[in-house]
């Protein structure tokens, strides 16, 4: 007799018995079983990988942000700005952003961004008068949002000769190991050349 059906937590159909489901435990005190179709199951352990990453990332911007600010605590109001880039959507209103509508940028490179243009945002932040943080901050991003396009095409280089750096250091010691395999080794003969001359 087959088990009692239960419904997948990732598709939310339930077509398929208990004992034929992957499950994860969830909580710590009184742990329950989530179940999963096999299929479901892999996507949600993919989307839970990407989503520990994201806020890994999210986590670097906010601390690169408060550095650059000099602050403890970056305010909640910043997040739906920071959202919005992410998510490839306009931030103030008509400022482009370039051709990523719902493509967005990862909370890595706009990290990476902010460091390229940190002495910039110091500068302004030293020279020009803001009406409180929400002021400054808005101000660092627009300098973010027009940077941020050429310093993509920036990793995408770095990425790229990486790459051929790898392939070749790859070539290489295939070139190694070939040679190595050619190379005649000494043999144990112990006659030398001299000893066939005539004295």
């Amino acid at each position: 007799m087959a088990g009692r059906k239960v419904k997948c937590q990732y598709c939310g159909v339930t077509d398929t018995p208990k004992d034929e489901m992957e499950f994860e435990l969830v909580g710590k005190t009184n742990p329950v079983r989530k179940y999963y179709h096999q299929t479901c199951y892999q996507k949600f352990l993919e989307d839970k990988r990407f989503k520990e990453k994201e806020a890994e990332e999210l986590d670097k911007l906010k601390t690169t942000i408060e550095d650059i600010f000099g602050i403890k605590q970056l305010p909640n109001q910043v997040y739906p700005f920071l959202q919005k880039l992410r998510n490839g959507e306009q931030v103030f209103g008509r400022q482009n952003i370039g051709k990523r509508y719902k493509e967005g940028y990862t909370y890595s490179l706009i990290e990476e961004t902010f460091r390229y243009c940190e002495d910039t945002i110091q500068y302004w932040l030293g020279v020009k008068d803001f009406n409180g943080f929400m002021g400054a901050f808005k101000y660092a991003l627009s300098i973010v949002i027009d940077k941020i396009y050429y310093v993509e095409q920036r990793v995408k280089e770095r990425e790229s000769r990486q790459a051929m750096i790898d392939k070749h250091i790859e070539h290489v010691e295939t070139t190694d190991i070939m040679f190595e395999s050619n190379y005649k080794k000494k043999s144990n003969n112990n006659d030398d050349i001299l000893d066939f001359l005539d004295d």
